[in-house]
């Protein structure tokens, strides 16, 4: 084992003897520093941190339990363990000993291989503990930021909520703008409409002209663009910039990013689903003005059409009556009359079932119209 690899051990002793002993008990395994007494000990572990303390009991000025006690009310090193050195063994040294928060006892006159199993043992302990605090400590840091996931999926499932009835493109930016405030970000919003026409606003109002040429220039750049506590996201027609991200904090910054960006993801479908929605009732509207255009012109030709037909029939009477009345002063034979109104008659006949034809077609024209003004009186 390399020396830099040997655990640090203080050892304080007033007995020098004892203290040059142990020193050479321990210095295959472990790095050895010793001191004289209890209150060098002390200044030497506040400066070296020893990963352990073996002390005597008796001490002159500062014994091994008022010692272990300081090392115990010194948060710096209030984790290094310390093994009594003692002649006594009795259960009241004990309990004292266990009383200032002392790891064991060694017996003087100590045993070589006893006391370096003991030192190994507590060196052991002690990386074990290491271990689990460390595990305790990413267990307790693991359950603390699902406890902020957790909290910070809840803003965003709240904040998804503001979008619910928005029916304009100023309804959808108000919105984005209220979620991202949810996170105690700063933001600025534009929405690309058609026609490439721009809605850009604040928490406060429509957004200022440097406000929009940054977003802008940003724009160009990637989807997620972040310069120190400034970030951009881009979306084709859905924007933000944000002016105060934590950088101090680089866990939620990176979890804000995440998450706003899923907000303004959001507001770009949104978006797209409210332009198709604007446009297919702007489509019905014209759609509707047309029928009715159509329906009043088809109504227009429907009654000057059963007028003409009208109108053609007392036409059609008057000239039989007239021909009728001329026959008188032709002097013509009667056969010659009766072959003349024949050929007249045939003549009208074929015209009036010609209009009779045209009056089918002149029902059901007229039963359309009826139709489509019912669906425009409904609509």
């Amino acid at each position: 084992m390399n020396d830099h690899d040997k655990p640090l051990v203080l050892i304080v002793d007033d007995d020098l003897f004892m203290l040059d002993f142990i020193f050479d008990a321990l210095s295959e395994t472990c790095n050895v520093i010793t001191a004289e007494n209890g209150k060098t000990a002390l200044l030497l572990a506040q400066q070296q941190h020893p990963k352990l303390v073996l002390a005597d009991v008796k001490m002159p000025e500062m014994d091994g339990y008022e010692l272990c006690r300081q090392i115990k009310d010194d948060f710096d090193i209030s984790d290094t363990p310390v093994l009594f050195l003692s002649a006594l063994d009795g259960i009241e040294d004990r309990l004292q000993g266990f009383d200032v928060g002392g790891e064991d006892f060694v017996l003087k006159p100590a045993n070589p291989r006893v006391l370096q199993a003991k030192v190994a043992h507590v060196l052991q302990l002690i990386e074990e503990r290491q271990q689990l605090k460390s595990q305790a400590q990413y267990a307790t840091n693991t359950a603390m930021l699902a406890m902020v996931s957790m909290s910070e999926t809840g803003l965003l499932i709240e904040g998804l909520k503001y979008f619910n009835n928005c029916s304009a493109p100023l309804d959808l930016a108000k919105a984005l703008i209220n979620a991202l405030a949810l996170f105690e970000v700063e933001s600025v919003v534009e929405l690309i409409l058609p026609n490439d026409e721009s809605l850009a606003v604040n928490a406060r109002g429509p957004a200022s002209a440097l406000e929009v040429s940054i977003m802008h220039h940003m724009s160009s750049m990637d989807r997620i663009t972040q310069f120190k506590s400034r970030m951009s996201i881009t979306y084709p027609h859905s924007r933000a910039f944000i002016s105060n991200m934590p950088v101090h904090d680089p866990d939620r910054c990176g979890r804000l990013r995440d998450n706003l960006a899923i907000l303004v993801e959001f507001t770009e479908y949104r978006l797209e689903a409210l332009n198709i929605m604007l446009q297919a009732k702007q489509r019905d509207i014209t759609i509707a003005a047309t029928v009715k255009s159509l329906t009043m012109a088809l109504s227009n030709i429907d009654e000057k059409q059963r007028n003409g037909r009208a109108s053609a029939a007392i036409i059609l009477n008057s000239v039989t009556a007239r021909i009728e009345a001329s026959l008188v002063g032709l002097q013509l034979t009667e056969r010659q009359e009766t072959s003349f109104i024949d050929i007249v008659r045939y003549g009208l006949e074929d015209v009036s079932n010609t209009l009779h034809a045209d009056a089918d077609f002149q029902d059901q024209l007229s039963q359309a119209i009826k139709a489509l003004q019912n669906t425009i009186t409904k609509t």
